[in-house]
């Protein structure tokens, strides 16, 4: 009798180790920054940082001034081009932006449009200063209705806040030739 307790406690200790490591979530979800969500004017506040979505514009192609020589960029897709006002609380940040479809993929920022001016990783944010940037997206045309912008902090935003802005209920108008300019 003494055998078969101790196989019971085994064979039961191991199934409710094996349900733990099934319903219990990932390091990777559990350590997430905090989300806080814009109200309907589109201004949100983090813990490190104040925005405000100014505004959406989308294009078939982007052009700036670069060293003295006009730049176009062409997609197959659509620029999805936001416009943020940014103040940082504290100290100097640097902020990230990725887009959620509305299908709930998630779009980093176009790397083909790093060099192009107010672009949000060329920005750095000071305290009680309001400076305005872009966040620039690359994407289907319909991942831009539904979908919506998160804003954090750049870097380890881990116990952090990021901000959730509210999904365009339409979608803007798409031109054929956007210019960006400083």
């Amino acid at each position: 009798m003494n055998h078969l307790a101790s196989l019971v406690a085994v064979v039961l200790g191991g199934g409710m180790l094996g349900t733990m490591m099934n319903t219990l979530p990932g390091y990777d979800r559990s350590f997430q920054p905090f989300s806080v969500r814009a109200d309907d004017s589109n201004f949100g506040q983090g813990r490190l940082f104040t925005a405000e979505l100014g505004g959406l514009r989308s294009a078939e192609a982007i052009s700036y001034t670069q060293y003295g020589k006009d730049v176009v960029r062409r997609t197959s897709a659509t620029f999805l081009v936001v416009e943020l006002a940014i103040s940082a609380r504290e100290e100097s940040r640097q902020m990230e932006a990725i887009w959620l479809g509305a299908t709930g993929r998630q779009y980093s920022q176009s790397a083909r449009l790093e060099n192009a001016p107010r672009t949000l990783s060329s920005v750095v944010f000071q305290p009680g200063l309001t400076d305005k940037a872009l966040a620039m997206f690359e994407l289907p045309e319909d991942e831009i209705v539904g979908g919506r912008l998160v804003l954090m902090a750049r870097g380890n935003a881990v116990m952090d806040s990021a901000v959730y802005f509210v999904p365009p209920a339409t979608a803007p108008e798409k031109q054929a030739l956007l210019r960006v300019e400083p």
